[in-house]
């Protein structure tokens, strides 16, 4: 299991990216600078979702990345591992 929470930022979404891939998942991390709020989206999907997308907007990508990778986790087993 990794230890996110020991790695800074661009440690995780680095790590992160490198297991979506291996599972077969297709991720995109995007940032609009012209926005106020909400600036912050991360798509994933893939085979493993079955047709479905994972999808978070907001402004703290840290919180964000946790939180989409806690919906794949449920959704795709052994992700992390």
């Amino acid at each position: 299991m990794i230890e996110y929470a020991a790695m800074g930022l661009d440690e995780c979404l680095t790590e992160s990216l490198v297991q979506l891939g291996n599972h077969g998942l297709v991720a995109i991390v995007k940032m609009d600078g012209e926005r106020e709020r909400g600036r912050w989206k991360v798509l994933v999907w893939g085979k493993p979702l079955g047709g479905e997308l994972v999808r978070w907007d907001g402004d703290d990508l840290g919180a964000g990345l946790s939180r989409v990778m806690s919906k794949l986790q449920e959704r795709v087993p052994g992700l992390l591992d």
